[in-house]
């Protein structure tokens, strides 16, 4: 085999492998399978009684007209029977069909998070947190619409169409040997009609997702932008991209515009044709007066279905990039080094060697060469873009060296399995998150630690005076990441949270800056106390009371360390 056509199976094979995991993403809606197709069944029911109607509307025009007003009474008592039945069942469809919308969005939604939870930290800081928030609020509103929703309008759609076709056909097979070809080719025009949309629709996908990304970010920096004066160049920046957007939207709706009347052109045109052929075959006597009315009320059947199926088949079509763009960002990314070594504590010390790293073409760290031995005490300090955070980021294993080794134990962090050594770390990062729930829960972080572990950690960070004030103490509620709460209240809870862990290398990121002074001395005392435990923090702020505490002080500068 030439390496051109081997280029190409390989191709082959990747895109097969894509579509299957595109179709996994959507075991939310094969799931509901059952539900998608009682709804079209009670759909079909409801749709034939209709038609029922229609043929007993024609019985009842054919009878008057003979002057056989018995037979007439009596189809007339079977429209008001029929059309009864038809209200509950109509009720019924209506309501499983939002059941069916609601189960799957939530199937969907739920196995979309799911997934995200399940990325390794490497695949989703590469990609950004505002991607998966993209996808999981507009695409997912554009895939209920334009997917959940579409496959099963056009369903029913055809449904109404054929049943109307093959009521006119029972009395007349030529017309639906006609309208058959007509819908054949009705189908191919759409199909090829739709794919013109995909284009589109992935490249609103990406506007939408730095459309999100900057809208997270202006209202994460609200009081920066407020206070920096920072307004108009906010507001500026948000329109061009909201433009940018809503022209995307303005393309692909003038595109689907034109879409729609080319179709709609071809659809009409055939409409008009068979109706012209009707009236010629009821001028020929072949056709009765009542079959013309039943062809005319069945016009509305066949019209307006396949009306709107053509408005929905090239969105539908267009969905289709939405799933493969949701299912590449669930795709972890290739790394390396494969993680194989487990991590259980550290045993010896933590190593720099030679380490460089640069955030895309701005270098940071130039061949860094630091060393912790465990249980001592460090402090990082230095001017800030020195690279001190980016140790930190390091040690985490948010991101990995460009050049050089980060060795724990001897062996390259690269290498350990990231679950079991983010087990053994606690964190204190400038920005602390925390759950819209009871203080204890943003404590403990919904694991089991006695009263006596959650008292002493609460009294090392210095919240013992804050707990004490709360209505419910620990059952106090913290809403929207700590909007009832001050900036240094929220530090002093990654504190203790940090403390709960009891974990044997304790990073801290600009901990106190946040802290009176008071308090901060007192708390880094106590964390200077912990025996064991090997503390690496960065930080601004140093206090002649606390430095000496410290095993080494290292200066960071220019991406190396003094």
């Amino acid at each position: 085999m030439s390496d051109k056509a081997a280029a190409v199976g390989s191709k082959r094979l990747r895109l097969r492998h894509r579509e299957k995991n595109i179709d996994s993403e959507r075991s939310g809606i094969r799931q509901q399978r059952p539900q998608f197709a009682f709804a079209l069944l009670l759909f079909g029911i409801v749709n034939s009684l209709d038609m029922a109607i229609s043929v007993m509307l024609m019985f009842l025009v054919d009878q008057a007209l003979a002057g056989n007003y018995a037979a007439a009474r009596n189809s007339l008592l079977v429209i008001v029977i029929i059309f009864v039945l038809v209200i509950p069942l109509e009720l019924l469809n209506i309501f499983v069909f939002s059941h069916y919308i609601k189960s799957t969005m939530l199937g969907m939604r739920t196995k979309f998070l799911h997934k995200v939870l399940k990325l390794d930290l490497h695949s989703f800081n590469q990609r950004g947190s505002s991607v998966f928030y993209s996808h999981i609020s507009n695409d997912f509103n554009t895939l209920e619409s334009n997917d959940i929703e579409a496959r099963y309008r056009i369903a029913t759609q055809f449904i109404r169409a054929f049943t109307a076709l093959a009521v006119l056909a029972y009395i007349n097979i030529l017309i639906l040997l006609l309208l058959l070809v007509v819908a054949a080719i009705f189908l191919l025009v759409a199909n090829v009609t739709g794919k013109m949309l995909q284009k589109h629709e992935e490249e609103r996908s990406k506007l939408l997702h730095g459309y999100t990304s900057y809208i997270r970010e202006i209202l994460t920096a609200f009081r920066l932008v407020k206070s920096s004066n920072l307004e108009k160049r906010s507001a500026a920046e948000f329109g061009r991209k909201s433009a940018s957007v809503q022209q995307k939207g303005y393309i692909i709706d003038k595109v689907a515009t034109n879409i729609d009347y080319v179709l709609n052109l071809f659809l009409y045109s055939i409409i008009l044709g068979a109706m012209l052929l009707v009236i010629y075959l009821a001028g020929l006597g072949y056709l009765s007066a009542g079959y013309v009315v039943l062809v005319i009320n069945s016009i509305g059947s066949i019209i307006q279905p396949l009306a709107e199926a053509m408005e929905r088949i090239p969105l539908f079509q267009g969905a289709r990039q939405i799933w493969r763009s949701i299912d590449e960002s669930l795709q972890p990314l290739e790394q390396e080094v494969e993680e194989t070594e487990p991590f259980s504590c550290l045993a010896e010390n933590i190593e720099f060697r030679e380490v460089s790293f640069a955030y895309e073409e701005t270098p940071v760290l130039r061949g860094l060469n630091l060393k912790f031995e465990k249980g001592r005490k460090y402090l990082l300090i230095g001017p800030s873009g020195g690279g001190k955070s980016t140790i930190l980021r390091l040690l985490r294993k948010y991101i990995s060296p460009d050049t050089g080794e980060l060795l724990i134990d001897n062996i390259n962090l690269d290498t350990i399995q990231i679950e079991e050594y983010l087990r053994q770390i606690a964190n204190v990062e400038q920005h602390v998150f925390l759950f819209e729930d009871s203080l204890r829960n943003n404590l403990t972080l919904y694991k089991d630690y006695s009263e006596a572990e959650i008292e002493g950690a609460i009294e090392a960070a210095g919240l013992s005076g804050f707990v004490a004030k709360q209505p419910c103490g620990l059952e106090q509620m913290i809403f929207d990441n700590g909007r009832n709460i001050s900036g240094g209240e929220k530090a002093r809870i990654a504190i203790a949270r940090s403390l709960l862990r009891q974990s044997d290398i304790l990073l801290l990121d600009e901990a106190f800056a946040s802290l009176d002074d008071e308090i901060a001395k007192s708390i880094e005392k106590r964390l200077l106390g912990l025996e064991g435990v090997t503390v690496i923090q960065v930080s601004h702020v140093v206090f002649p009371e606390t430095i000496e505490l410290y095993d080494h002080v290292f200066e960071i500068v220019q991406g190396n360390a003094r």
